[in-house]
């Protein structure tokens, strides 16, 4: 009863594809071929090492015959599409007889699935990363492309601050072919004027902007305004300078202010000039027809008292018709601000903070008013052009007085020019030269292309004789 329950359960192992069993002869026929697991082996009748899993294994099976180990083949597939199986070869000595047993396996199964996900899942993985890449490139690509056809100088460079990277238009500014920039030194480039370097403290931490003046390839200065920031870590710790031309920019808001000045002084001097007249018109001419009067009585009177109390009337209208006038002197000169030196070089400092500025007045004391007018009209006009056109990196203004005369000396180490060429880009020199005539002055002026300026303003303090 036992026996007839194995044999149903092995058959419907058999019938169930859960095992394969093949029986083969000492010469390799088979015998017998029970279950679809065997059906890698030929009909019974036939040579087993016509399948080809058996192909060449004769001298294996007979080193088993003789008392060798079990064969154990490694896990395959059959067939492409069928499941994975482990084939087994044993010798019977009391049959004299190959047993072949073939068995599903499973963990192979479980192992091609994982392997199966791994690749898809790598698969996936690859497709995304070379999709990521793609779009790397077609944004570098376009990025580039909207770089190169900027209006803007772009530039980026490393943390040692050498060029990685640099645009048409930079190339362009500073006559450079665009590969032979990179490496470049950054300062050495584009150095920055007077003790200030590159201001790229906190630039990691946030983006940082300022402008400096730069020569171009032809030597002109050039005003640049520098937006900088960090591009990041993953970019290799690199940084992005973007800078645009503010140099007309800044020569509009210098002759905006220029005018204003002028404007404002004007309209000072216009409603002082006419508070003047009025006090003129009518004060002055008031006492002076009271003097006139007070004379002409004291001509007809014969009383003593009273010729001693109108000399005594004229000496007083006399000292304030001295007053007046002198009011009125002090209404038509400027604003003590107007003229104040340190106030004029403070103002510059500010919006030339990157240029090195030494005032050297010291014990000069109180000057003429005309003579600080003159001076201060001068150096606010010499000061602008080393704003706009010297690129300097030292400014140093110098201001002396002995008993006879005064002195102003104005100095940079910029550009320089031609001072008898009076190009447009110059214009203020000739109205400094008109004012020092006017006033009976003397300006000199000493530069040459590439050997920065001197301009030196003398006056006398000794009045011309009556």
């Amino acid at each position: 009863m036992v026996w007839r329950v194995q044999q149903e359960i092995f058959e419907e192992a058999l019938a169930r594809g859960q095992v394969g069993l093949a029986v083969l002869d000492a010469s390799l026929y088979v015998t017998r071929r029970l279950g679809r697991l065997s059906g890698w082996l030929p009909e019974e009748g036939a040579s087993a090492c016509a399948a080809p899993l058996l192909m060449h294994m004769a001298e294996s099976l007979a080193a088993l015959r003789a008392g060798g180990e079990e064969i154990v083949m490694p896990s395959m597939r059959i067939e492409p599409e069928a499941p994975r199986v482990t084939i087994s070869l044993s010798w019977n000595e009391p049959s004299q007889a190959f047993l072949v047993v073939t068995a599903p396996d499973h963990a192979g199964e479980q192992i091609d699935r994982l392997m199966a996900s791994d690749r898809r899942e790598k698969q996936l993985l690859q497709q995304q990363a070379d999709a990521a890449s793609a779009r790397l490139r077609v944004a570098d690509a376009l990025y580039r492309d909207i770089v190169e056809s900027s209006a803007n100088l772009v530039l980026r460079f490393g943390p040692d601050g050498r060029v990685v990277f640099a645009n048409r238009c930079a190339a362009s500014f500073l006559g450079r072919a665009q590969d032979t920039l990179a490496g470049e030194a950054l300062d050495a480039l584009f150095p920055a004027p007077g003790k200030a370097r590159w201001r790229l403290e906190g630039a990691a931490e946030r983006a940082v902007s300022f402008e400096m003046p730069v020569r171009d390839a032809k030597g002109h200065v050039v005003w640049l305004s520098w937006d900088v920031s960090f591009l990041g870590s993953d970019a290799g710790g690199e940084f992005q300078a973007v800078a645009r031309d503010v140099t007309d920019a800044r020569r509009l808001r210098v002759e905006r202010e220029k005018a204003q000045e002028e404007a404002r002084a004007a309209a000072i001097a216009n409603e002082r000039l006419r508070i003047a007249h009025d006090l003129h018109d009518t004060l002055v001419r008031s006492i002076v027809t009271m003097i006139a009067e007070a004379r002409l009585v004291a001509k007809k009177t014969t009383d003593p008292d009273a010729k001693a109390a109108l000399a005594a009337l004229d000496a007083q209208a006399r000292e304030g018709l001295w007053e007046v006038r002198e009011a009125i002197a002090q209404t038509r000169a400027p604003r003590r601000e107007d003229k104040d030196i340190n106030a004029i070089v403070q103002e510059f400092q500010t919006q030339c903070d990157q240029i090195a500025v030494s005032l050297d007045i010291e014990g000069v004391g109180a000057l003429p008013d005309e003579t600080e007018q003159l001076f201060a009209a001068v150096l606010r006009e010499a000061l602008r052009n080393i704003e706009l056109h010297a690129g300097a990196q030292r400014v140093r203004i110098a201001l002396r007085k002995d008993e006879t005369a005064a002195s102003l000396v104005i100095e940079d180490d910029g550009a320089g020019f031609a001072p008898e060429a009076r190009k447009p880009a110059h214009f203020g020199v000739t109205g400094m030269r008109e004012r020092a005539t006017l006033a009976g002055a003397t300006l000199t002026i000493d530069s040459a292309p590439g050997r920065g300026t001197q301009i030196r303003l003398a006056a006398s303090l000794v009045r011309p004789a009556d």
